[in-house]
């Protein structure tokens, strides 16, 4: 009976055990398996990829590129810093993979792109036509694929990405020397637009320009006449379509270098006469007897005077003064003799002004 009741209590400690052994088991293969979908899970966030995004920003110092919830756009400093270039034709802050590499540099973000570029650094300028042509891609779908490049041409040095064909030597040649005929074109329209501009004046190096400001009484052929200049010339140097003028404009003419300087004075704001004490009756009668009996020099039109030209020489004459005095208009000519009235010279006297000039 006795060996009956022990053999019952081994049979049960073997299996106890055997059972502790299998929970022993069972909990370690749990806790591996758990270990398991943890590292899984950890493997899967790190494999889970950045939600990248542009943004485009007008104002210089913005910031702008790429940019995803992890780190912002990186400003042209920021930019710069991370040795990214940004000039007239491309901004690689906005380049699919040197962009989002800087930034993520910057901020200390580990990530890893797919994406590689056609061409790393292009060896010359092209036109970016000329590589969508050759890569058999609609120009827009390029252009989309690269927001780094500013201007329609791939300038040299920049990457190109979103197009299959892989330009060789010769190929790169052929676009270069296309791009210079392309800008050899421009410069040519752009020269011909220059001249066709200067066409509208005279050659500035025999010509000065000067400004004449309208008064009171002119008109397009008053003022073309006193710098013996066409009507025409004066509209299409000041652009005006109408014969309309208005006292106080400014009227810009170019007149022959040689007389620019008799001109000017013609150009000049004419001088406000000093006031001067009202004359008596006994005086104004004097002088008008005196100018009945013929008190006035001549003056002998030299070649290039004008009326202006020669009021100026007698202070207190006018240009209409002269016309009046000698029934003429604006148009005069050298040998031509002129009668001044020498009451109205202010500061005459006969060995200043003699008879005869």
């Amino acid at each position: 009976m006795e060996l009956a009741w022990a053999n019952v209590i081994f049979v049960y400690m073997r299996i106890s055990s055997t059972i502790q052994i299998f929970l022993l088991l069972l909990s370690s293969h749990g806790f591996m398996h758990a270990a398991s979908l943890q590292e899984d899970t950890t493997a899967h966030a790190d494999l889970v990829e950045v939600q990248w995004e542009l943004v485009r920003s007008p104002a210089t110092f913005e910031p702008a590129g790429w940019q995803s919830m992890e780190v912002p756009a990186l400003t042209r400093v920021q930019a710069i810093k991370m040795g990214l270039t940004i000039n007239d034709f491309v901004d690689e802050r906005f380049d699919p993979v040197k962009g989002k590499q800087a930034v993520s540099r910057y901020y200390g973000l580990e990530s890893d792109y797919a994406l590689q570029a056609t061409v790393k650094a292009a060896p010359g300028t092209v036109l970016l036509s000329a590589v969508a042509d050759e890569g058999r891609i609609k120009l827009r779908e390029l252009e989309s694929a690269n927001p780094h490049l500013t201007r329609d041409v791939l300038p040299k040095g920049a990457a190109l990405y979103g197009v299959e064909w892989i330009p060789g030597p010769n190929d790169w040649n052929a676009l270069v020397e296309e791009q210079q005929t392309y800008e050899a074109a421009l410069l040519a329209q752009y020269e011909k637009r220059r001249k066709q501009v200067l066409s509208f004046m005279p050659d500035p190096s025999i010509h000065d320009a000067i400004t004449y400001t309208v008064r009171s009484g002119d008109y397009l052929g008053k003022i073309s006449t006193t710098f013996g200049v066409k009507v025409s010339d004066l509209q299409k140097w000041n652009s005006i379509k109408s014969n309309i003028i208005y006292p106080g404009q400014k009227l810009t003419v170019w007149v022959s270098s040689n007389k620019r300087e008799s001109l000017q004075v013609a150009a000049a704001e004419p001088k406000k006469n000093p006031k001067v004490a009202p004359t008596s009756e006994k005086d104004t009668l004097k002088k008008e007897v005196l100018a009945l009996a013929g008190a006035y020099i001549t003056y002998e039109v030299k070649p290039g005077d004008t009326l202006w030209d020669i009021a100026n020489k007698f202070p207190g004459v006018s240009a209409d003064n002269i016309k009046t005095w000698n029934k003429v208009d604006e148009l005069i000519k050298a040998g031509e003799r002129l009668k001044i009235n020498t009451l109205t010279i202010t500061d005459y006297s006969p060995d200043k002004y003699p008879s005869t000039l």
